[in-house]
Order: C-alpha cells, then structure tokens, then sequence
C-alpha cells in the first residue's frame, strides 16, 4: 500500500510541474527577448513583468509566438527575475543574467 502512495504522489507531481508556464530569456544589448510556453505551446497574450529592478515597472503582453521584448536599462551585470502569467492563470519565474559588457 505504500509503494502505491508514492507512486502515486510522484505521477501527480510530474504531471502537475508539466502543465506549468515556461519562460525563456535571450539576454540582447539593451534589453530581453523573452518566449512563454505552455504545455510546450506558445502562451499568447500572457503577462511578462521584471520583478528586481525597479526601474522597470511595467507589464508587457506576449504575441502570438508568445514572444515579447523587454527594454532594460541596468548599469551592471546582474541576475534579473522575470515573472509570467498566461491567460489560463498559470504562474512561473526565472532568473537570467544579463551582462552590461558588450
């Protein structure tokens, strides 16, 4: 009865972590490309906001590829967290380091 509890806590935790929101982030000279996936989709119109620097304080929308830019003004390198909600309320985060050498 045991080995069926764990079995069956560990299928619930992977199937639960694979319908998460995916982010991914392509750090550029004055900013991020950042891709949200869901299910291994692209998550149109999810919300992408910067959670550490308070310059930036704004909300940005991914398109249909759920791809948006995110203009970053930071004078040293540093690790950025980015945070998305898609449209089905589906929470996840990153951290990424951008680099002010180039």
């Amino acid at each position: 009865m045991s080995s069926l509890k764990v079995l069956t806590a560990t299928a619930a935790i992977l199937m639960s972590t694979s319908a998460l929101a995916d982010i991914r982030v392509a750090d550029t000279h004055n900013g991020a490309w950042v891709t949200v996936t869901e299910n291994g989709q692209p998550a149109a119109n999810a919300s992408v906001s910067v959670a550490n620097v308070p310059q930036q304080k704004k909300t940005y929308q991914t398109d249909e590829n759920g791809r948006v830019f995110i203009p970053l003004t930071i004078e040293q390198s540093r690790s950025v967290k980015y945070k998305a909600k898609t449209e089905s309320g589906r929470e996840s985060s990153r951290f990424a380091f951008h680099s002010t050498n180039r």
